[in-house]
């Protein structure tokens, strides 16, 4: 009997130093291709970017959907959610759960491009906003420091 609980004792422990251990925890990340072009970013580039930027900012999801689509799907998620009809290169929500990243392929002149536009959808995952310009410079000087440690 002292045996068994000792074991249940350690594995406790265990599971609650895992718990507290972010880099153990890792992110689901899920990439998807809604947009009629073909992707001109490598989906492990995006992987290694996002956990980079998350590890860096400390900041844990449980998982992020990243969805490339077109103008015309951004722009109805623009104003149907923050009731701009206006295109826009990306939208980001926070599911609790699930957190994702809409991206519009055709906004982007390149992979570069959409690498940008997640770290930038990423930075507002974790509290990053552009109200101003101070806050602007703030966000664009981050996603150029995660894209240079790439």
């Amino acid at each position: 009997m002292h045996k068994r609980s000792s074991i249940q004792s350690r594995q406790k422990k265990q599971k609650r130093s895992v718990d507290q251990n972010p880099r153990r925890q890792s992110t689901r990340i899920n990439i998807y291709h809604a947009a009629g072009r073909r992707l001109s970013a490598r989906k492990d580039v995006i992987r290694q970017l996002i956990r980079k930027a998350l590890r860096s900012e400390g900041k844990q999801l449980a998982a992020v959907n990243i969805i490339i689509a077109d103008d015309s799907y951004l722009r109805g998620l623009n104003e149907r959610f923050f009731r701009k009809k206006r295109r826009t290169n990306v939208i980001s929500f926070d599911l609790d759960e699930v957190s994702e990243i809409y991206v519009s392929q055709d906004r982007a002149r390149d992979a570069y491009d959409i690498y940008y536009y997640i770290l930038h959808g990423l930075l507002h995952l974790a509290g990053y906003d552009h109200r101003n310009v101070t806050e602007r410079t703030r966000m664009h000087q981050r996603c150029l420091e995660h894209l240079e440690n790439e």
